[in-house]
């Protein structure tokens, strides 16, 4: 990788597979890619098959687009940026984000959505990722525009990934495209403190599932979240969910919750790791701590470093506090997610693997964690997707979905609504999945299966004051699509 990817050049690069694709791929190009602020740096010399969008003064449909030579180098950060106070930064953050997921978190597999420096794009507008051998995403940087991309993955694959800031990414797949690529990423901009410091590829497998693909020479067997980023001559592979396993030739790491692995690679060569997968450490929270959660196709807390084991079986409570109400009985032998500690230090805000989050003794507990950063007593609420992902459902019920009472049909019905009418998601059952709505004055309890929603159902609330029915129910179950509802509730994410 010979010259610098320019930042002020920022824009989302394709290389086409081929060139015969190009002509009826670049109508989804000029709807899928968009504008932002001038930029005083020469367009680079022109070569076939690879495109970049030109800034323009002026927010504009119809962005300007040339041909462009592939760059290699991930570009340095600029050190003579204005940075921005924190909340200003975080709430352009928020905005660039809200856009970007309610035009790209929906993409159908097989497909590639820019949600980068432009947001002015039309929902739905997507690209083939098998037409795609190479990916460049620019700097994530509030002046140079916000490098998203979401990859999502053949069905067949098991994952979905989102890329993150500045990085570079390889297609070497034969077959099945993406199931084989290299990934390098660069450093963020300093315009702004709560940009994660480095690009990054974040891959989920299907829940409950395990995907298997080759990333930068390292095959990967992902149950869970998977974080891969480059620093100097490094990958770093870091699990934030569940767990992964990397194998170079006969020889495997397993990885946990809380943990990364680091290989060392020859320069400017991502295919070949020149040492074998050494002992699992404890993560680097903060490399990661800042990375957009809401965005990614399961939103999830970014944990601790390390981890927590039950020896036997623990009570998971809602707070931290011998009265608090009981969740759970957790049984030995769960590996979980630390995300924070109570300010006396007696109790651990915990993540289950299905999603299902509280309070744990931590003395009850066997640990292996570095210091916990994050230190309170009022739990967080979980992510939540943003703008029209967020709380919003759909009646898809022909002859209407009932409205009920409480969450079970033994409970009376207080209206029928029509189908496609919208409905906005308040809370969810601490013991069926049934969801609390309201439309428009109307409040009342619906069964999940009858509405479509991309909501995250395991981040709404729980409504510990919906009445019990008469009848005998079965015990508390946490198991129903994994606590999520996207995109369909027996399954997927």
């Amino acid at each position: 990788m010979a010259a610098s990817l320019s930042r002020r050049n920022a824009g989302m690069y394709l290389h086409w597979r081929s060139a015969s694709r190009l002509g009826w791929l670049m109508p989804l190009v000029l709807a899928l890619v968009g504008c932002s602020a001038p930029s005083a740096s020469p367009i680079p010399t022109a070569v076939p098959r690879v495109i970049v969008v030109t800034p323009t003064a002026q927010m504009t449909r119809v962005p300007t687009v040339v041909r462009a030579a592939p760059t290699a180098q991930m570009a340095s950060a600029s050190t003579d940026e204005v940075s921005l106070d924190d909340d200003t930064c975080r709430a352009a953050l928020l905005k660039h984000y809200t856009a970007a997921s309610d035009v790209c978190l929906a993409a159908e597999s097989g497909t590639i959505c820019n949600g980068g420096p432009s947001l002015d794009i039309a929902p739905g507008r997507q690209i083939a990722a098998n037409s795609i051998d190479l990916l460049r995403t620019p700097p994530f940087s509030l002046d140079a525009g916000i490098g998203l991309v979401w990859l999502r993955m053949a069905q067949n694959l098991l994952a979905d990934a989102l890329i993150i800031g500045e990085a570079e990414l390889r297609n070497l797949s034969s077959g099945d495209h993406w199931r084989a690529l290299t990934i390098e990423s660069g450093p963020t901009s300093a315009d702004c403190a709560a940009l994660p410091p480095v690009g990054a590829l974040v891959v989920q497998s299907r829940y409950g599932q395990t995907a298997r693909l080759d990333i930068n020479g390292v095959a990967t067997a992902i149950n869970g979240t998977l974080i891969v980023m480059t620093q100097a001559q490094s990958s770093h592979f870091v699990v934030i969910e569940g767990g992964a396993r990397l194998s170079v030739g006969a020889r495997a790491l397993q990885l946990v919750v809380g943990t990364q692995a680091s290989l060392a690679y020859a320069a400017g060569d991502w295919t070949t790791p020149s040492d074998l997968p050494g002992e699992a450490r404890l993560l680097d929270y903060a490399a990661i701590e800042d990375l957009p959660i809401e965005l990614f196709a399961r939103p999830l807390p970014i944990p601790q470093p390390g981890y927590a084991q039950t020896q036997g079986g623990v009570n998971m409570r809602a707070a931290p506090d011998i009265n608090g109400r009981l969740l759970y009985l957790v049984p030995a032998g769960e590996t979980m997610s630390v995300l924070g500690i109570s300010s006396n230090g007696e109790w651990l805000h915990i993540r289950l693997g299905n999603g299902e989050m509280g309070w744990m003794s931590a003395g009850l507990l066997a640990k292996n964690l570095d210091e916990i950063a994050q230190v309170y007593d009022d739990a967080p609420p979980p992510p939540q997707r943003l703008g029209v992902h967020a709380n919003r459902a759909v009646v898809n019920v022909a002859a209407g979905g009932n409205l009920r009472a409480a969450p079970d049909t033994a409970f009376q019905i207080l209206r029928t609504l029509p189908f496609g009418t919208e409905t906005k998601l308040l809370a969810r059952s601490p013991y069926s999945p049934w969801v609390k709505v309201q439309a428009a004055d109307a409040i009342g309890w619906m069964a999940l299966f009858t509405l479509t929603t991309q909501s995250v159902i395991g981040s709404l609330p729980i409504d510990y004051q919906a009445p019990l029915p008469a009848r005998a129910t079965p015990t508390p179950s946490f198991s129903f699509g994994g606590g999520h509802a996207y995109p369909d509730p027996s399954g997927g994410y």
